[in-house]
């Protein structure tokens, strides 16, 4: 009479080792590229907050007075030196043109550079009206 097997046999575990590293190294890839996903969304959602904010200020501020400026901003949007920098902010109001037929609005541009955009622009823009500051 056969005794009754308790144990796997060496086969067994490899074969069952395999498809398990078979399920678990796509499942790797696409966890990293997952992250990276992530990641570079994390970062347009903080440059359309700061870029929002910019924007903002720059409808408040008065129109003969909109000027080209360049900030250093560290991940948060606050200003930082230019070494401890993560982004930097163009911020360029165009020349008066005739914008939608008036010829009142002014496009400002912003624009983020820097590590933190990890080459890849980000540019938001909007028009100020002039209000016969």
């Amino acid at each position: 009479m056969t005794r009754p097997r308790n144990a796997f046999s060496l086969v067994e575990v490899v074969l069952a080792l395999g498809v398990i590293v078979a399920v678990f190294i796509p499942l790797l890839g696409l966890l990293s590229g997952g992250l990276a996903m992530m990641k570079e969304s994390n970062v347009d959602v903080k440059t359309s907050l700061i870029a929002q904010k910019f924007l903002a200020a720059a409808q408040m501020v008065p129109y003969a007075k909109l000027a080209p400026s360049q900030k250093f901003l560290d991940y948060d949007g606050n200003e930082v030196s230019e070494a401890n920098s993560v982004f930097t902010v163009n911020i360029v109001p165009a020349p008066t043109v005739n914008l939608l037929g008036s010829s009142n609005l002014t496009r400002v541009t912003v624009t983020f550079l820097g590590p933190g955009v990890e080459n890849r622009p980000r540019i938001f823009a909007s028009s100020v009206a002039n209000l016969g500051d």
